[in-house]
């Protein structure tokens, strides 16, 4: 434990967490605020799924140039780039103009993409190796901990005031994110950083090398499939607990927060056991179990339900559909080659943020046929018990 309490350790921890839940809190502040703000932006709530394709599909291709933009600029430099983009996002949001909605989810996404390399990239750098999953997992806190804040903070000062003021709280919170990374810029950045201008044979070399490396080739499809299953839950929940168990937005916004809070706390209780009681892979597997297990009996919800029988459900889907990615990222961190793990996490990335994009994509299309929220949520129940089951398959040696 002693390796941990040092400032090289802490201060750039402690830095990526709360850059990476601005940014995410920005992402999850669309299918919060939706069923407040859309008739003012001329939408449907369920539209929530187009926006967040729009944010993801901008976030897989950006996250490509990860390496090239940390080389350039250093991880300080494009943190505080990712933040600013956040902020025009959620101002553009804020306009209430369909257009302007679809510029803001864009603009967000672009802040997303390099989220995850640039702080997998500073921490593998820093990170004794027997703490790694554990670093990882308190860096991921940092995505449930932004979805709770969402949750929790922008539907109840949405009512009290207004959806538009509401969300102004972010860009103030990632104004002052800026500012105090640039008084702790020595924190997170290399001693010494290679000129790497972005150019589109990098991001193909990227893609490369995640495709033809045996078990990052797995990573990729399990978090392809893992991510879908989290975000289309995610991106739903709140819709669905209103127009279908008829819960009012506020109680819908607390039981999301709740789904968000209670990844925080696994991420740091899983990413403790990691490697050290329950091999990783397991662990993943067992996450991927639960999270179809929770997904299923979303679909038993009814008006009838004890308040209390549905926060215990979505407690334990909360726990594994967020718990799963620090885990998950430490371990393509660890397969990475040599000076590769910006690229190889911003290659992974990009299968899981096309399932983050075309998973709410994907469920709206089923949503649509049905008529209803049932075969949408077993269709995904199905998918991460078959994504579990490929990482529990026999591992060849890399």
């Amino acid at each position: 434990m002693g390796e941990l309490a040092n400032r090289r350790v802490l201060a750039p921890l402690f830095l990526i967490l709360l850059t990476q839940t601005v940014i995410t809190m920005s992402s999850y502040a669309l299918p919060v605020i939706a069923p407040l703000a859309a008739a003012d932006i001329g939408m449907k709530p369920s539209s929530v799924g187009a926006l967040m394709t729009i944010v993801y599909l901008c976030a897989m291709v950006v996250g490509l140039g990860t390496g090239s933009l940390i080389g350039r600029f250093g991880a300080t430099r494009v943190f505080q780039l990712l933040l600013f983009c956040t902020i025009i996002g959620i101002l553009a949001l804020a306009t209430a103009h369909p257009a302007m909605a679809v510029v803001g989810a864009m603009c967000i996404g672009i802040a997303t993409g390099p989220m995850n390399p640039s702080g997998s990239s500073v921490l593998a750098r820093i990170s004794p190796p027997r703490w790694q999953p554990f670093l990882f997992s308190v860096k991921q806190c940092g995505t449930p901990a932004g979805g709770m804040l969402a949750g929790a903070l922008l539907p109840a000062l949405a009512l009290l005031y207004d959806w538009r003021l509401a969300l102004i709280v972010i860009p103030v919170i990632g104004v002052a994110m800026i500012l105090l990374l640039a008084f702790n810029r020595d924190a997170i950045d290399e001693p010494v950083r290679r000129a790497a201008p972005f150019s589109f044979a990098e991001t193909a070399r990227t893609l490369k090398l995640v495709t033809t490396h045996i078990e990052l080739r797995r990573y990729s499809i399990t978090g392809f499939i893992f991510a879908a299953c989290q975000l289309s839950a995610g991106s739903y929940l709140v819709v669905y607990l209103w127009e279908d168990v008829a819960l009012s937005p506020t109680q819908a916004g607390a039981i999301y927060a709740v789904f968000h809070a209670s990844g925080v706390t696994a991420r740091v209780i899983l990413g403790f056991v990691a490697g050290r009681l329950i091999p990783t892979h397991i662990l993943l597997a067992l996450l991927g179990a639960t999270m179809a297990i929770g997904t299923a009996v979303l679909t038993l919800f009814t008006p009838e339900w004890p308040l209390w029988t549905i926060y215990a459900v979505v407690i334990a889907l909360g726990a594994s559909g967020n718990g799963w990615v620090g885990l998950f990222l430490s371990e393509v961190a660890r397969l990475a080659p040599d000076g590769e793990i910006a690229g190889a996490t911003g290659g992974v990335q990009v299968f899981m943020y096309s399932g983050i994009g075309g998973g709410p994509t994907l469920f709206l299309a089923i949503l649509t046929v049905s008529g209803g929220y049932q075969a949408p949520f077993l269709f995904f129940a199905a998918a991460a018990f078959l994504a579990s089951g490929l990482l529990m398959a026999r591992r060849r040696p890399t």
